[in-house]
């Protein structure tokens, strides 16, 4: 939306190149801190609430 690269958006947010880049692929093992993802929606100036708009939550069903 805003069009910022991985690294524009590290500087904005205070974390490194590497921790976006991980959590834009999903290949951190880590859930991300709220604060972390709070330091996201600043940067992105939208409200954190936005961030979880459209997250689906799946079920995991043991068979």
């Amino acid at each position: 939306m805003r069009k910022y690269t991985l690294q524009e958006l590290a500087d904005l947010t205070g974390l490194t190149h590497g921790y976006v880049r991980d959590l834009e692929c999903f290949s951190i093992d880590k859930t991300p801190l709220l604060e972390t993802i709070g330091k996201f929606a600043d940067a992105l100036e939208i409200d954190i609430r936005q961030l979880f708009d459209d997250v689906e939550t799946e079920k995991s069903i043991d068979n």
